[in-house]
């Protein structure tokens, strides 16, 4: 019988050293992360108290920039508790920058992001479906620019927003725009033209030459004449969110087709906003 209690106080003594380990951990990447005690249980319906919300999948946005249009913001929390996160700089040649860590929820119910030799980021959590980013004390960001510091899903693209796929980039597409209420499509193809069409029904279509565009400022404006009528667009360096999606894209686009205006959001395809 002593024996029997000698292995199970050897076994007990294996488990609880191998649970308190602070060893750093891999991604499959094979770039080591700091190792924190995790506090969260994420997945399915065991969601702790301070979580409103399952956080894990892939969150997007287009976050100020001092000195670029914005900065392109993807962030993959994966159930691990581990993340990485990508920023590309709008308009500059620079490479992306890259980072992985772990995250945690706080007791207060925000979300935390800890690296190697950076600063932790924090987001507050208070509205669904909604990661806002929070200042470096941890207090909500207030600005006139505020709205900017918050990313949402990922999502699948839909067929109202499948130009902005690589079947574009393949075909010569340089620039695409999508909006709703009515749903329509522009897209601009330097060397060919620009086409722009109302969706599903398309009672709406016209397809013109590129002119030489005016520059304004932060907006670039095209005027063509077509068969069906003049057609003019305005592209402009400014954040635009989709109505329906809610994916974030660096260009706000206003078309006017047989003199009806249309709103939406698009964006350069490639280096095409280089060319």
């Amino acid at each position: 019988m002593k024996k029997a209690y000698t292995s199970i106080y050897i076994g007990l003594l294996l488990w609880v050293t191998a649970a308190c380990t602070t060893e750093p951990v891999t991604n499959t990447s094979g770039i080591s992360l700091p190792t924190e005690p995790v506090d969260v249980t994420v997945g399915g319906d065991l969601l702790p108290n301070s979580m409103p919300f399952n956080v894990v999948g892939t969150w997007h946005g287009v976050i100020p920039c001092i000195d670029c249009p914005g900065i392109v913001y993807d962030l993959n929390l994966r159930e691990d508790n581990t993340f990485e996160e990508t920023r590309v700089y709008q308009n500059k040649s620079t490479d992306s920058d890259i980072r992985v860590g772990t995250w945690r929820i706080t007791d207060e119910g925000v979300l935390e992001l800890s690296s190697q030799n950076a600063e932790r980021t924090k987001f507050d959590l208070s509205t669904a479906g909604e990661l806002n980013m929070l200042d470096e004390s941890g207090n909500p960001i207030e600005t006139p620019i505020a709205d900017m510091y918050r990313l949402r899903r990922d999502t699948a693209l839909t067929d109202n927003n499948t130009p902005l796929n690589s079947d574009q980039r393949r075909v010569g597409v340089d620039f695409v725009a999508t909006g709703n209420e009515p749903g329509w499509l522009l897209e601009i193809d330097l060397e060919d033209g620009v086409y722009f069409k109302t969706r599903p029904s398309e009672t709406v279509e016209l397809k013109g030459s590129v002119p030489e565009p005016s520059t304004e400022g932060k907006t670039t404006k095209y005027r063509t004449q077509t068969e069906a009528g003049e057609l003019m667009v305005e592209l402009t360096e400014a954040p635009c969110t989709d109505s329906m999606s809610g994916r974030v894209s660096p260009y706000t686009v206003r078309v006017t087709a047989k003199g009806k205006s249309y709103s939406g959001c698009g964006m350069y395809l490639g280096s095409a906003e280089n060319k």
